[in-house]
């Protein structure tokens, strides 16, 4: 069963950020947008001299933690739900292998000389990849979870095994991979949220930009579906 984000029973303040800060804004994002928005980061800069984008891209539950700590983050996009989040685009678990994998369907991960990996249970990737197995077939084990997708999707490119449970866009960000879809595609979706966190004029504005039609665009050009 997928897990919610423990922010369920926590209100986030809308804190204002530093005079010093104003200058830049810093997004947590989950690990699956990183090439999403360093793109469309650099566009945002290059389009506002004098303002930086500083982005912390690691699993949502992650960054979720870093933001109950203090961390100061001006605006939060999670793999998952959470309080004060809102919906903003959906993506979905696929088993990506290498084009030239012999892997047809998720039941050839039953053969014992076949190695693969998925996120750990407790990060979006993880918990959406559980739902998505369920009535698979699948009997074998994961010989590793990793705790982002990112490095699952690294350790698929670098030949270290023969198959990954890995987002659909990760998939269509490189060409060497390709994409067997699970039989049940809306156990295999995760709604990403987003809110803003801290009062700062930059902020707003980047937060806006995301939402625009532009951006939304892009992402959707990149396999996301838009809420």
């Amino acid at each position: 069963m997928k897990k919610i984000l423990a922010l369920a029973l926590v209100v986030i303040p809308l804190f204002a950020s530093p005079a010093n800060a104003a200058s830049n804004v810093t997004v947590f994002a989950a690990s699956s947008m990183t090439e999403s928005f360093t793109q469309i980061g650099k566009q945002f800069e290059k389009a506002h001299s004098g303002i930086k984008i500083v982005f912390s891209f690691q699993a949502s539950s992650t960054l979720l933690t870093q933001i109950k700590a203090g961390a100061p983050a001006d605006i939060f996009v999670s793999a998952e739900p959470f309080s004060g989040g809102s919906d903003y685009l959906v993506n979905r678990v696929v088993l990506g292998v290498p084009k030239t994998s012999t892997i047809s369907k998720l039941t050839d991960l039953n053969n014992n000389k076949v190695t693969w990996i998925q996120c750990a249970h407790e990060v979006p990737c993880g918990s959406t990849a559980d739902a998505a197995l369920i009535g698979e077939g699948v009997t074998s084990k994961p010989i590793s979870l990793e705790p982002k997708v990112t490095s699952a999707v690294a350790k698929l490119l670098a030949g270290e095994v023969d198959a990954a449970i890995v987002y659909r866009t990760d998939v269509l960000a490189n060409k060497k991979l390709r994409a067997i879809e699970f039989a049940n595609k809306d156990a295999a979706k995760t709604t990403y949220q987003i809110a803003q966190l801290r009062k700062n004029r930059w902020a707003a504005t980047f937060m806006n930009y995301l939402q625009s039609k532009t951006v939304l665009k892009q992402l959707k050009n990149r396999g996301f579906e838009v809420k």
